[in-house]
């Protein structure tokens, strides 16, 4: 039996000194649905393929193509073969995924003051407006106050 499938498999998981139970672990497919890919090459369903190339890092579509879910053919279509709603729910599920693995960095203050939406994302986060912060740095002493001094009398 003919098992390209399993070896695409198998070499992704020696490169990273993975065994199967290390996949089943990263990717949530049950290593029994693992070791019957290994045993008889069965294909996978593409829910399954698709977790399994999320937890080795690679492309979906390679893989489909390695366990003959798609044909090398078909693995080659440009994107023009694929409707906007296929499109747009694969781009979607990659932003959800990637969303997911990010690190939650605060990059909007929010300020009660703000002229626009695009302020918003230069301002610190103590709420002062990074335009405020630059008009303070460009005031020369020429324009500052005079420093409050002796009264003269005058």
């Amino acid at each position: 039996m003919d098992n390209t499938w399993w070896r695409y498999i198998d070499v992704r998981l020696m490169a990273r000194g993975w065994k199967p139970a290390d996949l089943s672990r990263a990717s949530g497919v049950a290593e029994s649905r693992l070791s019957d890919w290994r045993k008889r090459g069965s294909p996978p369903a593409i829910p399954n393929a698709r977790a399994v190339a999320n937890a080795l890092d690679i492309p979906l579509v390679p893989l489909l193509a390695a366990a003959g879910v798609l044909t090398a053919d078909e693995a080659r279509q440009s994107l023009a073969a694929y409707t906007v709603d296929e499109l747009l729910e694969e781009i979607s599920l990659r932003f959800r995924t990637e969303r997911a693995h990010a690190p939650e960095w605060d990059v909007i203050h929010p300020i009660s003051e703000a002229a626009n939406r695009f302020q918003l994302v230069a301002d610190n986060p103590d709420g002062e407006p990074l335009r405020i912060q630059q008009e303070r740095a460009w005031v020369s002493d020429s324009e500052l106050p005079d420093p409050p001094g002796p009264e003269t009398g005058a």
